[in-house]
């Protein structure tokens, strides 16, 4: 009797192992073809958000002029959207500097109480710090110089050791070559230029061949029962695409209010943090708070006291718990 459990219990252990290994190759594949990988995904979704669109315009224009209209549109639209925030990165970065002295003030409003836990622990770390070799308790032997056929002295004391300098490359760009100064302002932005004319490109090829892209993966899927097979990616490519639509419309609007309620507030550049709080959204769970940070610490910084921090944290929450409770739900069983 005890042999069946043996050979289970040896089933159970190689079933694990192998699950385990094709686990990590998986993981691993995904890994290193992450950079073509990346863009596949990018493009199926464009390409699911874009197709009720393009089937609209299919009876006016043509599928290939549709598909152009669609793509052009939609990345035009994105483009737009990049260049505002850009200025308005630009015009935060440029006003940072106004608020050094608030952000001191707000420093101080911190400060630690002399005879707190805290406050022993800072002073002891600063007289351990004195211990250590270089530190200000290592004085200085002074040296006594007189000149010659005077009767005063001067105690000077030896020059201060050079500290570690890490040594900096000076690169004259009077004498680069336009082809270099080309090369330093365009290497960075090649990555994602690729990774966006990729997508661009995907998103085209699966636009115009997309029924003959579903009818592949029917018949490599579906051998044997290729009706049910049609009617269930049907079925999944609608509810995809719409609720890829209704996502987006929803996190428009939530970045819409946002950015017109911090502007009512007095939070400057509202239109970046609503555009922010928009792009990360679509990220579940932790997003949107990821969103409401940087507007929120933004607001310390600025204001003078507590208010518009409070009403900026509340202006998030309000909105994110309507959003997620009520409005998401009625919208997507609609």
């Amino acid at each position: 009797m005890p042999i069946p459990q043996r050979k289970t219990s040896n089933s159970n252990a190689l079933a694990l192992i192998a699950t385990v290994l094709l686990a990590a190759f998986v993981i691993g594949m995904l890994f290193f073809a992450r950079e073509v990988l990346i863009p596949l995904a990018l493009a199926a979704l464009l390409t699911f958000l874009l197709a009720p669109l393009v089937t609209r315009l299919e009876r006016w224009f043509g599928r290939v002029m549709a598909v152009l209209v669609v793509v052009t549109m939609i990345f035009a639209a994105m483009g737009g959207a990049g260049w505002i925030l850009t200025r308005q990165i630009i015009d935060l970065a440029a006003k940072l500097p106004d608020y050094k002295e608030n952000i001191v003030t707000k420093l101080q409003t911190f400060r630690v109480d002399k005879g707190s836990t805290l406050s022993a622990v800072t002073k002891t770390v600063e007289d351990l710090q004195k211990e250590l070799p270089g530190g200000a308790n290592e004085t200085a032997t002074p040296t006594i110089t007189q000149s010659a056929g005077k009767p005063g002295s001067r105690v000077s004391s030896p020059p201060a050791p050079p500290t570690n300098a890490t040594p900096v490359r000076v690169v004259e760009t009077s004498k680069a070559s336009s082809i270099d100064l080309i090369r330093t302002m365009v290497a960075p932005l090649l990555g994602p230029l690729g990774m966006a004319a990729l997508v661009l490109l995907l998103v085209i090829f699966m636009l115009l061949q997309r029924e003959d892209l579903r009818s592949r993966l029917i018949r490599l899927m579906g051998q044997g029962r290729i009706s049910a097979t049609t009617r269930a990616m049907d079925d999944a490519g609608e509810r995809v695409s719409r609720y890829l639509f209704m996502q987006l419309i929803m996190n428009v609007s939530y970045g819409v209010l946002i950015a017109i309620g911090l502007y009512f507030i007095g939070l400057p550049n509202a239109v970046l943090w609503g555009g922010f709080a928009a792009m990360l959204r679509f990220i579940p769970y932790v997003g949107p708070w990821i969103g409401a940070a940087m507007p929120v610490v933004l607001a310390v910084a600025v204001s003078p006291g507590w208010m518009i921090p409070l009403f900026t944290f509340g202006l998030f929450v309000v909105l994110e718990l309507l959003s997620s409770n009520v409005v998401e739900p009625w919208l997507y069983k609609a």
